[in-house]
């Protein structure tokens, strides 16, 4: 009877132990995870013409787009303004069609700002040439810009009106709901900011529906983001054919935007995942918590307890377009940080026709 107490004692202690150490180890990166998440300059994917292979008639909202949250934001700002890792020219081969960008002013130019990061590109020679230079390339394609005042700009409006109006590729027609066909080879601006002129589509008008919730008090609370991302593929998958639904993936405040894209303890594509300090098993203190969710792995068991890792965004999404591929599911404008190959190729196959 001794020995059964002390073998008994001893599974307590390593649980225990185990869950102790939870909050502060990390296990190695799961294989799957690198194909949603990607901090390297370059993921390996070439997708310069995929539109290529959609009806002209295909409306905007029936799209789906893999797209960059603040599209520029790689150069000036460490990890808590960092949200990309690939620059501009390699975002649109490797098949992002939709770029956010943010503007402030420096020595009289708009240029691209991360909060108050400016990054050192130039919103007409760094953002709209490379657009204009892939789509003289790649003419089958259409490039998405959502374009922001970040910083207080003198003129704002006026400022951009003028770059814009320059530009014989910005996309000048009327509707809110352009077919493919009409946009091929244009630069289509999503206008998020008050101007006398029309400069492209209103930014969330009437006919969008927008899922922006990106303020993250802290690591745990990545289950209520998660909960936002996964209710909007919902709704783009199940809504009208003729709304637009936008889906940010991205989420910063209390956590690095690293973390939420990856689960990682450190921004690296095969960096080690973060516990949670929560467990499952003969220990189970993931059960009494909504915040740890059936989305994050287990991982590190031993002796009937698991400890429980953090599962970024992007993989989770990815996961989620994993298991409907074969079939016709529109996920919208999909709006990531450090998006890897294999969650950017899941939204481009999502479009019917667009496979293979």
């Amino acid at each position: 009877m001794t020995g059964v107490r002390r073998v008994a004692s001893r599974a307590v202690l390593v649980a225990i132990a185990l869950t102790c150490l939870a909050g502060t180890t990390a296990t190695p990166a799961l294989a799957d995870q690198t194909a949603g998440y990607s901090h390297d300059s370059s993921i390996g994917l070439t997708a310069t013409d995929w539109m290529a292979r959609l009806p002209d008639s295909t409306l905007l909202s029936e799209l789906s787009l893999p797209g960059t949250h603040d599209s520029g934001a790689s150069v000036f700002g460490g990890d808590i303004a960092f949200t990309q890792s690939m620059d501009l020219p390699t975002q649109l081969n490797s098949g992002i069609r939709a770029w956010d960008i943010r503007l402030g002013e420096s020595s009289g130019r708009l240029e691209l700002f991360h909060g108050v990061a400016r990054q050192g590109q130039d919103f007409q020679n760094d953002v709209l040439a490379t657009a204009d230079a892939f789509l003289r390339a790649h003419p089958t394609e259409t490039v998405l810009m959502r374009v922001k005042e970040e910083q207080t700009v003198t003129d704002f409006a006026a400022q951009v009106h003028g770059y814009l109006a320059a530009d014989p590729r910005v996309y000048r027609g009327t509707g809110d709901d352009p077919q493919l066909g009409d946009i091929r080879g244009k630069i289509v601006v999503l206008q998020d900011f008050s101007s006398p002129d029309r400069e492209g589509i209103p930014w969330a008008n009437s006919g969008w529906s927008v899922q922006d919730n990106y303020t993250l008090s802290n690591n745990w609370a990545l289950a209520d983001k998660w909960h936002s991302v996964s209710a909007q593929l919902d709704a783009a998958a199940s809504g009208p054919d003729t709304e637009t639904y936008v889906n940010f993936l991205s989420g910063s405040g209390g956590s690095f935007p690293y973390f939420v894209a990856s689960g990682h303890s450190s921004p690296g594509t095969g960096a080690p995942d973060l516990l949670t300090g929560w467990t499952r098993g003969i220990i189970n203190s993931c059960g009494s918590s909504s915040s740890c969710i059936p989305e994050y792995p287990s991982v590190n068991c031993f002796w009937g307890t698991c400890s429980v890792a953090f599962q970024g965004v992007n993989v989770m999404a990815m996961e989620r377009m994993d298991a409907a591929s074969g079939t016709h599911h529109r996920y919208g404008i999909v709006y990531a940080d450090f998006p890897g190959a294999g969650l950017i190729q899941d939204v481009i196959n999502a479009n019917s026709g667009s496979a293979g």
